[in-house]
């Protein structure tokens, strides 16, 4: 079972999965989001998608060793995700199936698995840097900033959106992607898959438990 996507795109989406990616609220349930119509831009949004990508620009340029770097994007994933958040996503209906003990377990592992598939990427990095252009207010607390890629003339016709929400603190991104894949959508469809497939509930995730403690292993 493979729990990371493989396509160029994806591979591109998680070398910038800023805070997803990570990311830091609940996401709503639908995400037809360049369908919908758009109010205005918001520029406060921009600035604070351009600030987290110019901080992990500087992470990856630092003069430093990988494990240096890696610690680095552990501190930011600390500071800037909810992953507690994202995981209740990733789980969908089955997140309301399990007791608090099992989703906090649940929890810690998918930080864990979340942080090192961003590690992962390390060695794909190659000096590219995201330039934020515009955003599309879509509601009162929620907005699309897009980015592009440059560095990179492979990435030259990518656009990479992500999915901000206004919140008491600020702003929270709450998921990122290109075209028709939403990282967060991708893994709650295969993690749902894992959970259904071995009985749902307790049951299920705790199958899905099991699944991320062994790739943990394996990474």
């Amino acid at each position: 079972m493979t729990m990371t996507l493989a396509s160029s795109k994806t591979t591109a989406l998680k070398t910038w999965g800023l805070s997803l990616h990570w990311a830091v609220a609940a996401l709503a349930a639908a995400f037809a989001l360049l369908a919908a119509p758009s109010a205005k831009a918001d520029p406060a949004a921009e600035a604070y998608v351009q600030k987290l990508a110019d901080e992990v620009f500087t992470i990856l340029n630092a003069d430093a060793t990988d494990a240096e770097k890696r610690q680095g994007l552990r501190d930011f994933i600390d500071r800037n995700v909810d992953t507690r958040r994202i995981g209740r996503f990733t789980l969908g209906p089955y997140a309301r199936q399990i007791s608090r003990e099992t989703f906090n377990e649940f929890a810690t592992l998918f930080k864990q698995y979340a942080t090192a598939v961003y590690e992962a990427q390390l060695e794909n990095y190659s000096g590219e840097r995201l330039v934020v252009f515009d955003s599309l207010d879509r509601s009162a607390r929620d907005v699309i900033v897009r980015s592009k890629i440059a560095g990179n003339p492979d990435y030259n016709d990518l656009v990479v959106n992500w999915r901000v929400l206004r919140v008491d603190s600020g702003f929270a991104i709450v998921d990122v992607g290109a075209q028709d894949i939403w990282l967060s959508v991708e893994q709650r469809s295969q993690f749902t898959s894992i959970v259904a497939n071995n009985g749902g509930g307790e049951r299920g995730v705790r199958a899905l438990i099991n699944e991320l403690k062994a790739q943990l292993t394996r990474s």
